[in-house]
């Protein structure tokens, strides 16, 4: 219902616009309906016109903050979000939220600073005391953290997610009962949650108390038949009471949905050892030995590919393709990982095989903008201008509000001499990023129809 009013506005708002192209409400409220149809890219670049016409607008800083953030920028969301608290610094959610952005930037001193600036300003705000909660969690300060979840939840108790995370954070400590404790406050406030159901076992299994865990483990199957933990912790539950035969087949039940868990071919084969099937037994140990060693060539193919990287960074070339290579041998599947390896061709110019790996992760996955994006600059590295035209154009229908894409297809096009859609994808990018000088530079170039634009791969 809320979607259909959005929609309804952005239509009412975009004849005002086609009426007036200098009406900033109309702007920015186009950004506020596109965001609340959840198109959070689309939205981005209406509320950089809103700034750029209202810089003294703190709500229009916070809206562009909030779509940065839907659509993974906490860098420039924290920048917007900054300004926002400087032209309104008494704005406790604001302020709130500079925090929470600066936390997923991976600035946590700045986080807490804000987040203790927002708490002086409202000491009793349960969501300020909450975030300050998540921040020590991820910083491993696991007694401030229960402390700032308490301080929340004993002004707002009926928080799901809040009592979920302290009893999370109790079972990592080993309180496993105080874990229950809390577990069993958010099933009362979602009692439907199997989720909940089964962290309340897990806890009370980890306790020791299997009669207790053994009902709450039949309910999270019950509600939530795919959870594979669920399966598993019911299965230990059941091998402990001495009915090995209904761990089976909660076992297998669980290496059916997490068929990449070794850990649980370990607990099948020791609970069909004890019944005495041997034949069984072998063939499930030898299937969690074998998957222990892809965990460990996952793990190490991963850490070779950021290795690898971080050499060709450094000029060290073909080393960091050595090691990408490795890594791409041990992990065929990975697309993440071929795609480091594509990376790394770029920068020995090896833009013919680059092309290759990139065509085969679209393959797989034919929506990812960033390896379309980067099909698109090989393509006009090789002089292959349409096909570069064709990528950046996809990559910009994925994600339509991201500058650099915007103006690689700009690029492409003005390589095609086609300069009019060369000029509005230009535009655009430095509408959406104005500070950019390639950008501005770009556009400069095709206004006075040279040749000479640029794209940062």
């Amino acid at each position: 219902m809320q979607q259909d009013r959005a929609a309804e506005a952005e239509v009412k708002f975009r004849q005002a616009l086609q009426a007036d192209p200098n009406n900033t409400d109309a702007t920015v409220n186009v950004g506020v309906a596109l965001f609340k149809q959840g198109r959070f890219a689309e939205s981005v670049a209406y509320f950089q016109q809103g700034v750029s016409a209202r810089p003294r607008a703190a709500s229009v800083h916070n809206n562009l903050a909030q779509a940065y953030v839907r659509t993974g920028r906490p860098h420039a969301a924290a920048i917007e979000m900054a300004q926002a608290c400087d032209l309104n610094p008494q704005n406790v959610t604001y302020r709130r939220d500079l925090g929470d952005m600066l936390l997923e930037a991976g600035d946590r001193s700045g986080a807490e600073k804000q987040l203790r600036l927002a708490l002086d300003l409202s000491p009793g705000s349960p969501e300020t005391n909450l975030s300050l909660a998540r921040l020590f969690v991820r910083a491993d300060r696991r007694g401030e953290a229960a402390q700032y979840y308490r301080t929340s939840l004993n002004v707002k108790p009926d928080q799901v997610e809040a009592r979920r995370e302290l009893g999370e954070l109790y079972s990592v400590s080993g309180d496993f009962t105080a874990a229950a404790d809390e577990f069993r406050h958010a099933i009362i406030l979602d009692p439907k949650d199997a989720r909940l159901r089964q962290d309340l076992g897990n806890a009370l299994l980890r306790a020791g108390d299997l009669a207790g865990a053994e009902p709450e483990l039949h309910l999270a199957v019950q509600t939530g038949p795919s959870l594979g933990t669920a399966h598993r912790d019911l299965g230990l539950v059941l091998r402990g009471k001495g009915d090995n035969e209904g761990a089976v087949k909660e076992f297998r039940r669980a290496a059916e949905l997490m068929p990449r868990d070794g850990s649980i071919r370990y607990m099948l084969s020791q609970t069909l050892a004890k019944l005495g099937r041997a034949q069984e037994a072998q063939q499930e140990s030898e299937t969690a030995e074998r998957l222990s060693r892809m965990d460990k060539e996952a793990t190490l193919a991963v850490a070779y590919s950021s290795q690898g990287l971080f050499l060709i960074q450094q000029g060290k070339l073909e080393e960091g393709l050595a090691k990408l290579q490795q890594a791409r041998a041990m992990a065929p599947d990975n697309l993440g990982i071929q795609f480091d390896y594509a990376v790394g061709l770029r920068y020995l110019h090896r833009y013919d095989e680059s092309i290759n790996e990139l065509q085969l992760i679209l393959q797989k996955q034919p929506d990812l903008p960033g390896a379309h994006y980067q099909l698109g600059c090989d393509y006009l590295k090789k002089g292959r201008l349409s096909e570069a035209v064709a990528s950046f154009a996809e990559a910009a229908r994925l994600i339509p509000g991201t500058a650099e894409v915007r103006n690689g297809l700009g690029a492409a096009l003005a390589k095609n001499n086609d300069w009019p859609r060369a000029t509005a994808e230009l535009e655009m990018a430095h509408r959406l990023e104005p500070a950019n000088e390639l950008y501005e530079k770009n556009l400069e170039c095709v206004l006075r129809r040279l040749s000479g634009c640029t794209v940062e791969p």
